[in-house]
């Protein structure tokens, strides 16, 4: 595990080594099951393989576009469907999972190159689903869908979402600490690999924990956040992760899954907030419920905002209901309430009252 941290090449100023040491002690630790021990062992390992391999092959003299318009928001606030809204709108490019699963290049020949790439990530993506089924249903993936930037950072291992799927808090404190953005120029040496100078737009929810890193390394970019009512945000995104620590720590109990939720998008939206003020950032407000039922309109206002015309793109676009969770819950066994977002994350409902 060290040799592979050692390959990336990472800054020495992060101190790689203290948080690899946290991370085996945590992996084996008796949260874990022997199975999902084993199994995210194999899933890291295999990513930061993938890591090395792009480390030893990207060109950093790529020019192209790194003003990409981003869409940031609480998990299971609308971000993919923004995401797949805007790109679909105003003619932007995005990132396929294919591409962030395996960013690479392994042959010369383009088109050799992503049969085999697109062949590899639709291995672990089945195995993946194969083992979390009911994730599909509340978040659908194909190969050819747009995805999450964390799905590139985590074949550097400092990736967010490994704070949230593992438990794995100090990573949370290791990447506030530090400086996020030495994975960022990395990823956007790679948006330039990919999609040259066409416009890019990017979405990941765990780019509110770290704007600062995100306007160092996209000083031109426009972001965009999404609202939407953080219970129902909260609500949803439960049984997504209920389902992830099942396969990694086994039966979890319910109401343990909306505290950790809960407390986590107060943490997430205070820094945001917080890190809005700061740096006096330009941020674009979108409500979900515009996204939902006065489409036409949001996309005439977010023309003007970011000032790219309306061009309504019909390759590989997804319906609405696409992005729809089918995935059945009860809210209430998780033990979200009214009362308890009101008390946790009455701050953000006050500030943002207008866009809920």
């Amino acid at each position: 595990m060290h040799e592979k941290f050692n390959s990336l090449k990472l800054d020495d100023g992060l101190k790689i080594d203290s948080i690899v040491s946290d991370y085996v002690d945590h992996l084996n630790s008796d949260l874990f099951t022997p199975l999902g021990r084993r199994l995210h062992s194999i899933l890291s390992s295999e990513s930061l393989a993938e890591g090395v391999r792009y480390s030893k092959t990207v060109d950093h003299s790529v020019d192209g576009d790194r003003a990409p318009v981003i869409v940031i928001g609480l998990p299971r606030s609308g971000t993919t469907n923004l995401h797949n809204f805007i790109i679909n709108n105003f003619d932007l490019s995005g990132i396929n999972f294919w591409e962030l699963s395996s960013p690479s290049r392994v042959f010369a020949n383009k088109v050799t190159d992503e049969r085999f790439r697109r062949t590899k990530s639709a291995l672990g993506f089945y195995l993946y689903r194969y083992l979390a089924p009911s994730i599909q249903s509340m978040h659908r993936v194909d190969m050819d869908t747009y995805e999450e930037c964390w799905h590139f950072q985590k074949h550097f291992f400092l990736c967010y979402n490994y704070v949230i799927q593992l438990k794995f808090l100090k990573l949370e404190d290791f990447l506030l600490s530090g400086d996020t953005s030495i994975i960022l120029d990395r990823y956007s040496d790679f948006i330039c690999q990919v999609n040259g100078s066409k416009k890019t737009a990017l979405k990941c929810p765990d780019h509110m924990m770290f704007l600062p890193d995100i306007v160092k390394t996209f000083p031109e970019s426009k972001i965009i956040w999404i609202h939407r009512d953080p219970l129902d945000s909260i609500s949803s995104y439960c049984p997504m992760i209920e389902s992830v620590w099942n396969l990694f720590f086994g039966g979890e109990n319910k109401s343990s899954v909306g505290n950790f939720i809960t407390d986590l998008y107060s943490r997430m939206l205070r820094k945001t907030m917080s890190d809005r003020d700061a740096l006096n950032l330009d941020i674009i407000d979108v409500s979900f419920r515009d996204l939902i039922d006065s489409r036409s309109s949001l996309a005439e206002d977010l023309s003007k905002k970011i000032n790219l015309p309306l061009v309504e793109k019909y390759s590989d676009k997804k319906p609405a209901k696409f992005f729809k969770n089918k995935y059945k819950f009860n809210r209430d066994e998780y033990g979200i309430s009214h009362d308890i977002v009101d008390r946790k994350l009455g701050f953000y409902k006050n500030e943002y009252s207008k866009f809920l």
